[in-house]
């Protein structure tokens, strides 16, 4: 009651200045919840709404409002096994009885049936098949003609060269590839036989990987990074370029400027990158703001001032993340550099933030590209996401020791990613490709 008092007592002048107050205080708690509760924050990262307790729902009982019926997990009765989709039976065995098993009398025709469909490899899963060609006598020529056929040149069949490419993809090593199908069936294959297969692959998949990169040179945007590789013992890269439905990767180069020039030759849209040098040259760039905030989450841990930085830009790359989602408005990207300048003036007063200042001074407008063209994210997480399959492959194998390894990226690896970003069934895009 003291506190209406003394509002009573106050001007008109004087309640208009508390009101002011207040509501620049409420303007600054829900431009700080922005980053915490917004269109792009995940479900389990929202601020909890208060609900009601026991005891409360206890005294609604009496309540005239319907109440809602109690919520069960899982299917309801009656769906037919949670909304898995199966394919149409390839084979259909009947499972029949003569005698019962509970009389002894004789059963005579079903009255019914009951369905369960399996889906398992074959009893022999890799089989040799004799295929024979009828030869006839041309009744004019007197020449010898027998069918056309589609066979691979090898005695490996399409299915058998396609599952040891694919087991390949997924970085394994050629000796277990070769343990693996011979516990299927087929005893003579070994390692040597999974890289002749994968060498014909490359030359086979070449043509394909050449339109990939002409059409990816088209795209409005492009992610690109770069990844460690050695190559006979010398350290090297393998740079990847991506698109949501194209991937082209080259191994086998230095981190040099020239290489990356070489890859995206002719590219006119917006590059999407991190930090490295070596972008520099390309005028269109939309630096990753993911890196940034990595860089002031490693440095804000021991250091409060820098974690005070780290709160705003949060609050601005939520900020950026709404902008992004329409037009360009050019006032608010205005204060949003205004913002980020103000930020890099703080860390200029704090030891320790020196890195941080410098990282975002030679971004300078490259932070906000993305705000000004359709689409264009404001991250580089696609890229190294893409680039893992290619650490992994690092892990196994160690280095790349000839050209075939070096190839095998640039051109399976790059067609393989292509397929598997646009939703292609790979296994039957790489038995259509001919060996």
């Amino acid at each position: 009651m003291s506190k209406r008092k003394e509002l009573r007592q106050l001007s008109k002048n004087q309640l208009i200045d508390e009101i002011f107050i207040l509501r620049e205080k409420l303007s600054k708690i829900e431009h700080y919840l922005k980053a915490f509760d917004n269109a792009h924050t995940p479900s389990s990262k929202k601020l909890k709404k208060n609900t009601k307790n026991k005891e409360d729902e206890s005294d609604d009982d009496s309540s005239d409002e319907k109440k809602k019926p109690p919520r069960f997990p899982g299917k309801p009765k009656g769906s037919n096994g949670g909304g898995i989709k199966l394919p149409k039976p390839d084979k259909i065995e009947e499972h029949k009885l003569d005698i019962s098993p509970i009389s002894g009398l004789p059963l005579g025709k079903p009255i019914g049936y009951r369905v369960k469909k399996i889906v398992d490899f074959p009893d022999k899963p890799i089989q040799t098949i004799e295929h024979r060609f009828m030869q006839y006598k041309d009744p004019k020529t007197g020449e010898i003609v027998e069918a056309q056929n589609n066979l691979p040149k090898s005695i490996y069949g399409k299915n058998l060269q396609s599952i040891a490419i694919m087991l390949k993809n997924i970085t394994n090593s050629h000796e277990k590839i070769a343990d693996f199908l011979r516990e299927l069936g087929a005893p003579s294959f070994s390692h040597t036989t999974v890289k002749d297969i994968a060498t014909k692959y490359i030359f086979a998949l070449e043509p394909e990987q050449k339109k990939i990169l002409s059409e990816i040179k088209k795209e409005s945007y492009l992610h690109s990074d770069e990844t460690g590789f050695r190559i006979d013992g010398i350290n090297r890269y393998v740079w990847g370029i991506f698109t949501k439905t194209r991937a082209i990767f080259m191994a086998g180069k230095t981190r040099a400027q020239k290489y990356f020039k070489k890859l995206i030759s002719n590219f006119k849209g917006v590059l999407v990158v991190d930090g490295y040098g070596g972008y520099d040259y390309y005028p269109l760039k939309q630096r990753c703001w993911a890196h940034l905030i990595r860089d002031f989450k490693e440095l804000a841990k021991d250091n409060s001032e820098i974690n005070n930085q780290l709160r705003r830009l949060l609050i601005l790359y939520e900020e950026l993340k709404l902008l992004n989602t329409g037009p360009p408005n050019e006032k608010e990207i205005n204060k949003a550099k205004s913002t980020l300048k103000d930020i890099v003036a703080c860390l200029q007063t704090i030891k320790g933030a020196s890195k941080l200042e410098k990282l975002i001074k030679n971004g300078e407008n490259d932070w906000f590209t993305a705000l000004y063209y359709p689409r264009v994210p404001l991250h580089n997480n696609h890229a190294e996401r893409e680039l893992r399959s290619v650490v992994l492959l690092r892990k196994t194998i160690g280095c790349i020791r000839n050209w075939k390894g070096k190839r095998w990226i640039d051109v399976v690896m790059s067609v393989i990613h292509t397929w598997k970003l646009q939703g292609q069934n790979i296994f039957q895009k790489l038995r259509a490709v001919q060996t």
